[in-house]
């Protein structure tokens, strides 16, 4: 053998073969690329529709973004890698901005809050506070005229259908192409089961229109939640008891508080504003604001459900998530501080019974 054979043989001794072994949930990197892409389609969404204001926004918060993380990369070194999740947290943050925010201070909201996160007061990407929500409220409480208002008062509320009474009033708009689709879902998949849908609910579903552009693309983000939750990459059991908690609470008592009937919430309405969905599917996981053990989860997605219900009410609300989700991050770190008591708890006992047990 040669020495160059030699060599070559010892190259490969030393490479680590992992053909024998698969991966049961993707990577970060992966998952922060489908991340990624999946909000750049919501950034798409916003050019197609001449939504230039918006667009504008969402750059400056990106830009803000990849500012930190260059800045924190030049002082620390961290791993050039995350700066795709420094990416993800700032185009969140523009979505999360009405379009007549000036820029200006977009830039500096998302570059300030990521940044003394990453080097002052988390010192790292994965935080147990969302700091895409933190930044929503500090951009609420720096300009809250440039944020809508709720667009439910006590009267629509008490109404059965709330989003009926905003559609017909002309304060989310119908789109022209919503006639002939709503007509052809009625007579060919919703007569099977004996209802039909009222003109407008497909331009909710479509485009709502609303200032914030996180609100407003629900369908887009349906599909994307299907695409993120298709695998392991995130358990379903959060986003599925937040979301069913929070339904039942609008659909059965939501009225009541305005003199309505009970079992008469508009559920559509709610799930279709405020950015319940959004958050959904890109902020209530992030990681380390979520507890590990099945019950942990549970009870985290209850009181969550619970707080929406009590800061959003029947929807509409522009800021009333990002509170939603602050709250349930302190409410997670005393589940996880007790998950990790019981944890040590549970191993302690597994020592003693093999020390007793002369193992």
């Amino acid at each position: 053998m040669s020495k160059r054979e030699f060599d070559d043989y010892k190259i490969k001794e030393r490479q680590l073969a992992v053909s024998p072994f698969i991966y049961s949930a993707p990577s970060i990197s992966s998952i922060s690329i489908r991340f990624i892409v999946l909000l750049s389609l919501q950034v798409l969404m916003l050019a197609l529709t001449g939504s230039y204001k918006s667009l504008i926004i969402v750059l400056c918060s990106l830009a803000g973004s990849l500012a930190a993380a260059a800045l924190s990369y030049f002082i620390r070194r961290y791993e050039r890698y995350q700066i795709m999740s420094i990416a993800i947290q700032g185009l969140i943050i523009g979505l999360l901005i009405p379009e007549g925010y000036p820029p200006v201070p977009v830039f500096f909201i998302s570059f300030l809050t990521l940044f003394f996160s990453r080097m002052l007061v988390f010192k790292g990407v994965s935080t147990w506070l969302n700091m895409s929500a933190f930044a929503g409220i500090v951009a609420w409480i720096i300009g809250r005229s440039y944020f809508p208002p709720f667009l439910v008062n006590s009267e629509i509320a008490a109404l059965g259908n709330s989003s009926v009474y905003l559609l017909q009033n002309g304060i989310f708009p119908i789109h022209h192409f919503d006639n002939a689709v709503t007509s052809f879902l009625n007579s060919t998949v919703f007569s099977v089961f004996r209802v039909t849908v009222p003109e407008g609910f497909v331009s909710l579903l479509w485009d709502s229109r609303s200032a914030i552009p996180a609100f407003r693309f629900t369908l887009l983000t349906i599909v994307s939640s299907i695409i993120v939750f298709s695998d392991n990459t995130f358990s379903g059991i959060i986003p599925s008891v937040f979301l069913l908690t929070y339904t039942l609470l609008v659909r059965l008592f939501a009225p009541m508080f305005f003199g309505g009937l009970i079992n008469q919430g508009d559920v559509i309405l709610a799930l279709s504003s405020s950015g319940i969905l959004f958050c959904t599917v890109f902020m209530i996981q992030c990681f380390g604001t979520v507890p590990v053990t099945v019950s942990g989860k549970v009870i985290s997605a209850l009181c969550m459900g619970v707080c929406a219900f009590l800061i959003i009410g029947c929807g509409t609300s522009p800021i009333g998530m990002m509170y939603t989700i602050l709250i349930n991050n302190v409410i997670t770190l005393f589940i996880r501080s007790a998950e990790e008591q019981k944890n040590r708890s549970d191993i302690s006992k597994v020592v003693s019974n093999a020390s007793g047990a002369g193992i």
